[in-house]
Formats: structure tokens, C-alpha cells, sequence
């Protein structure tokens, strides 16, 4: 069986409208988190309450999700709405990424109190600083092409996302081959590969736009 793209789909069916726009929310939040948190991480910009700037945005990132999920099982439960089957199976993989994000921000900000008491800001700047700024980018990039079902610009979010993946294995193998202090070392791998992770599931986000259904999460795979 055959599934069309999001933008298919969506041509089809109103009701799907407010859950974008709730996806969105989680995303702009996540953004927001993200920035606060980097900024602490590799700026030492002041942590100043994180429970505001972090907790309270990812428990709302919670609620939306939990929002959302219950707004698709009602509208499945809702007689003839078998059509309506491969718009829910968006819906679901992309909540599932986009709570997943804040998870991963907690743990940027995390890192915070592991850094040493004064540590070598140049050299988190030096190893950081681009990587955050790309993954900050990208964050808009992909809010962008989920909301708009651009799918030229999910091809471009999930090209970029991959090879920042890449990238940051590069230098994490590079960190550890390096004469960095330990304590920073560590600190400088683990923010590298939650950033990883961070671009992985905003990959998986822009794959909703350009990929069949049953290939949500899977662009680079080919299908036997």
C-alpha cells in the first residue's frame, strides 16, 4: 500500500490544522529552552532560573503532547475516519520527536554542573560555538517546513541535520585524541552528542513532509 506526503494529506483534512499549530508551539518552546541553555553551557551566560526557562517550558511541551495524542485517538475513534489513519501516524512520530528534544536540552543544561568551577570559556566557545549555532538554526528551519509542508526546505533540514551528525562524531573522536583536560573533554563530548541527538530528531520531524508514511524516519534507507 502506497501513503501520499504530509502535504497530501493535509490538502485533505482540516482537522489536522491545530495540531500543526500545537507542533509548532512545542517547537518554538524547545527553541526557546534551547538557546537558554546553550547560552549557559558555552557562553556562561548567568543561569538565571532555569525552572522558568527550562522546566516549566518542558513540562508544557509535555502537556501539548499529551494534548495532541488524545486529540488523534479521539478523531480515530470517530466512525469513517479510517481515511484519516496515515494523518495520525504523522502526528504520532512527530510528537514523540518533539518531546524528545526537550529531554535533550535538559540534559545540554545539565552539563552546566559538571563544568569546572571556572572553566576555559574560549575553549567551549572554540568547539562549541558553531555547532550551536547550527543546531539553532536548524530548529526554525524545521518548525518552517513542518508547518508549511515545504518539502524543499525538509530536504534541506534533514542533508544538513545528517551531515552535523557527522560532523560532530568527527570531533568528538577529535576531543578525545586531544591533550583537554578530562573534565572538560567530558563535558565537551556529552554537549556534542546531545546535539547529535538533537538534529536526529529534527531530521525525523522534516521526514514527515517529504516521506511517504511508511518511511517516516527512515529517508536515507533504501526500501527492499
Amino acid at each position: 500500500m502506497g501513503f501520499g506526503s504530509i502535504l497530501d494529506l493535509f490538502k485533505e483534512d482540516n482537522w489536522s490544522n491545530d495540531l500543526v499549530d500545537r507542533i509548532g508551539e512545542m517547537l518554538e518552546l524547545a527553541d526557546s529552552m534551547f538557546n537558554f541553555a546553550s547560552g549557559v553551557v558555552v557562553n556562561g551566560d548567568p543561569n538565571t532560573d532555569p525552572q522558568a526557562n527550562l522546566y516549566d517550558k518542558d513540562k508544557r511541551i509535555n502537556k501539548l503532547e499529551r494534548k495532541i495524542r488524545r486529540r488523534v485517538v479521539s478523531r480515530l475513534s470517530v466512525k469513517g475516519s479510517r481515511a484519516e489513519v496515515p494523518s495520525a501516524l504523522i502526528f504520532m512520530n512527530v510528537v514523540k520527536d518533539s518531546e524528545r528534544l526537550g529531554d535533550y536540552i535538559k540534559n545540554v543544561h545539565e552539563v552546566f554542573a559538571m563544568q569546572p568551577e571556572n572553566p576555559d570559556r574560549a575553549l567551549y566557545q572554540k568547539w562549541l560555538s558553531e555547532p550551536t549555532k547550527v543546531v539553532s538554526e536548524l530548529f526554525g528551519r524545521t518548525r518552517e517546513a513542518f508547518a508549511e509542508s515545504d518539502e524543499a526546505l525538509a530536504g534541506q533540514v534533514i542533508k544538513q541535520a545528517k551531515g552535523q551528525g557527522r560532523e560532530y562524531e568527527r570531533m568528538i573522536r577529535e576531543i578525545t585524541d586531544s591533550s583537554i583536560p578530562t573534565h572538560d573533554a567530558v563535558c565537551l563530548v556529552l554537549v556534542l552528542r546531545f546535539y547529535k541527538r538533537l538534529v536526529a530528531h529534527m531530521s525525523n520531524i522534516s521526514s514527515t513532509v517529504v516521506m511517504p508514511v511508511d518511511m517516516i524516519d527512515f529517508y536515507d534507507e533504501p526500501e527492499n
